[in-house]
Parts: C-alpha cells; sequence; structure tokens
C-alpha cells in the first residue's frame, strides 16, 4: 500500500464499506473473497491490522458502485484464516470512530482520508441512566424473542462496566433498523446518544408489542 502524506488531521486509511453498521467495542465477522479485498489483505500484512468500516446506503457490497456515508469506524483485525484460492476468513473489532474527509481514487480497494470523531463526555453519573436503558432494551429483546420464537436472541446480556463501551454495545443490541443504527453511531456525544437509544428503545418496544399481540 503506498504511503500518502496526511492532510490537517486526516490520515491515508483502507475502507471496506459493509451494508451494515460497525459500531466502536463491537465485532464484525467478513469472508474476503473479491480480488481488490484479497489484495488489501496482502497489503496489511506489512502495515497495521486496520480498515474503515463506512455503511453503504445506496447499491451493494460487491463490485464497487455504490454510495456510503461519511461517518464510520475504524476496525482492527483480531483473527484471520487464510481458507484457500486465495480467500480469508476474518474477525474485527470495532475501535473509533472516524469520519471521511475526503474519498480517494479505489487503488483498488476503497481509501478515503479520515479524521478520529471523539465523544464529549456524559453529563453527570451515568450509571442510572444506563440501569434504565438496560432494563428497556432487555424487555424489547425479550419481544423479539418471543415473536421469532427463538432463543436465539436472548435477554441474558452481559455488558461492559465502563459506561462508554456499555453504551455503544446496546446501541448494537438494540432491535432498531440499520439507518437508526447509523443515527446512534453518528450522534456526536454520549449523552444525546443514550437520549436517542431510550427513544428508539420506546418505539421497538410499542412495535414489538403490538405485534404480539396480533
Amino acid at each position: 500500500m503506498e504511503k500518502q502524506e496526511p492532510v490537517d488531521n486526516a490520515l491515508p486509511l483502507p475502507m471496506f464499506p459493509l451494508s451494515s453498521v460497525l459500531f466502536p467495542t463491537t465485532g464484525v465477522p467478513l469472508h474476503i473473497f473479491e480480488p481488490r479485498y484479497i489484495r488489501l489483505m496482502d497489503d496489511l500484512s506489512n502495515a497495521p491490522p486496520h480498515f474503515g468500516v463506512v455503511l453503504i446506503t445506496r447499491g451493494g457490497e460487491v463490485g464497487g458502485a455504490n454510495q456510503r456515508t461519511d461517518l464510520g469506524t475504524m476496525a482492527r483485525i483480531t483473527e484471520k484464516a487464510l481458507v484457500g484460492d486465495g480467500r480469508w476468513l476474518i474477525f474485527a473489532i470495532g475501535e473509533k470512530r472516524i469520519r471521511v474527509r475526503n474519498w480517494l481514487p479505489d487503488d483498488p480497494y476503497p481509501l478515503a482520508l479520515v479524521e478520529e470523531v471523539v465523544d464529549e463526555p456524559f453529563d453527570g453519573d451515568p450509571f442510572e441512566r444506563f440501569k434504565e436503558l438496560e432494563k428497556k432494551l432487555r424487555y424489547s429483546l425479550l419481544l423479539q424473542g418471543e415473536i421469532s420464537l427463538t432463543k436465539s436472541i436472548s435477554p441474558n446480556i452481559g455488558l461492559s462496566r465502563d459506561p462508554q463501551e456499555a453504551l455503544w454495545q446496546m446501541c448494537a443490541l438494540a432491535p432498531v433498523s440499520i439507518m437508526d443504527q447509523q443515527s446512534l453511531l453518528a450522534t456526536l456525544d454520549a449523552t444525546r446518544r443514550a437520549d436517542l437509544l431510550d427513544q428508539l428503545l420506546i418505539e421497538a418496544t410499542t412495535v414489538l408489542e403490538a405485534q404480539l399481540s396480533l
């Protein structure tokens, strides 16, 4: 991967647009089979194992020619396995939010100049607020499990003791739409993100209860 000079606070980063949202502290498994991303894996063997994940808003994951959001997450590869024909199975963990300052020409995979997006601290003590959010989340997951008639979605969730990490985990687990997930990711401070998650959980619970009553 050719080294590029930073622009202001932005640094070049390989990008992997997806049809799902990756939050900091949460993980994503990926099957790497497109030649351009196999090239990315080759390039990352001699560089820090980081790439950016942004949501595709129009188009598909395969072949490019898609529209993407400009706010996403920097991911770090924690596990990888070569499975044949040059394909890879990898697992990556979201580390921090990033904003795309400028998309660069694909070479051959997507590249962008990105900068870190830092959260503002919580207003006041978050722990009491999180207890209420966790209660609403567990209830919504219980309803979702009853509707799907499966125990694959369990209300028995384990959350980090760190408030920031716990909030990201709840955002990832919440039964909300992809675009609502992107809105949670894009909310610029933790206090407003908690407020939005609270609102979305109330709305999701109302819908789930209505579905169960049919």
